[in-house]
């Protein structure tokens, strides 16, 4: 089998997870079409370089993310560094011909999105963007419920996600607080999964109709913060639908739940992230009658229900890390010339361009 060389540019905990997620797949995996080895990390200085060395046994670590892609044993370059930092690794990648593997959001904004999309198409390289939740089975199994027609015509679809790690106003200086570095807030941090998750299961447009944020704690640390710890983005569907998506940084109680509701005319569905085993469903044509007949939601067993060629049974607690794992060999099967289901560049531009709306009208646009 062809072994394909992973090297990934920026080692924070996103970047340690990913290359988990590429670790893995040959353990859970089936009829993989390449090998995925992680050949070389870069990170943001020597200091780090040796210890990330030492801590992984990985042979070539560098502070220098060009040394890194122009080496001709990587494939594929992990893009895990804050969000404007993206396009000057981005672009170095497609012009050294290489595959790329870009946490979300794309880009710290539009503008920057769209400068990598003009290298990566002159390039006429693949570039992914990481959206791992469209591979949580319960997530999977709603957007075939939805193209079955289950719920008939979507009436209202509504979405949150929660943290609860910016209410310590203690909490040591981040990158996702600075503007210039994140170029937003909960809404792009937290949102873009929200976003993305709205294309990709209803296959629907959607029109923004206004858009709130708010930042609860404005200084930290001595330092001002312009970006948003909560957003609230209302939008009509393409298809007559209403819809929201509402993300916080700040929610009580929180530590990370990724709640979905999405009502039709023949029935309805919900999600919570923090029982990511099952999928609740509400079928109208359950009879209501006598004494509330069969009708309610019913809890769909999704489990870690991964299609083939995963290679673990079904009965196992999803985890996390798995819907990453996921993500990951779908662009390994994209790699390789396969269909595939995960976000590519254009839904990433797709999703830029809604949140870069959603700020807009949050500013009086």
């Amino acid at each position: 089998m062809e072994k394909i060389g992973i090297g990934i540019v920026g080692f924070g905990f996103i970047g340690r997870v990913h290359a988990l997620a590429f670790s893995c797949i040959p353990y859970c995996y089936h009829d993989l079409p390449c090998l995925p080895e992680i050949r070389g990390i870069a990170t943001s200085r020597p200091e780090t370089a040796q210890k990330v060395k030492e801590e992984t046994g990985v042979a070539f670590v560098t502070s220098s993310f060009s040394e890194l892609i122009n080496r001709e044993d990587i494939d594929i370059v992990v893009v895990a560094l804050p969000n404007a930092l993206h396009q000057e690794v981005v672009n170095k990648a497609a012009r050294a011909k290489k595959a790329i593997y870009c946490d979300k959001p794309l880009s710290s904004n539009l503008k920057g999105a769209l400068a990598m999309e003009e290298v990566v198409k002159e390039e006429n390289v693949l570039l992914g963007v990481v959206f791992q939740n469209r591979f949580v089975p319960a997530l999977w199994r709603t957007k075939e419920l939805i193209q079955e027609g289950f719920l008939g015509e979507i009436l209202r679809f509504r979405a949150l996600y929660l943290h609860s790690g910016y209410l310590d106003v203690e909490r040591p200086w981040s990158w996702r607080l600075d503007e210039e570095l994140s170029g937003g807030g909960a809404l792009l941090d937290l949102g873009s999964h929200l976003v993305d998750l709205l294309f990709y299961l209803t296959g629907e447009e959607a029109n923004i109709k206004a858009s709130w944020g708010k930042t609860f704690i404005p200084e930290r640390n001595g330092r001002d913060v312009k970006v948003d710890d909560w957003s609230l983005v209302l939008f009509d569907l393409a298809d007559g639908g209403e819809g929201s998506i509402e993300s916080s940084r700040i929610s009580t109680g929180s530590a990370d739940e990724l709640r979905l509701e999405i009502e039709g005319r023949k029935g309805a569905i919900r999600y919570n992230s923090m029982q990511p085993n099952y999928l609740e469903i509400y079928d109208l044509k359950d009879k209501a009658s006598p004494l509330g007949g069969n009708r309610g939601f019913k809890a769909l067993e999704t489990i870690s229900q991964f299609p083939p060629p995963f290679a673990l049974p079904g009965k196992f607690p999803l985890g996390w890390i798995n819907a990453h794992m996921a993500c990951a060999h779908d662009f390994l099967l994209r790699f390789a010339g396969r269909d595939a289901r995960g976000a590519t560049l254009e839904d990433g531009i797709k999703v830029q361009k809604f949140i870069e709306d959603a700020y807009h009208s949050m500013s009086g646009g």
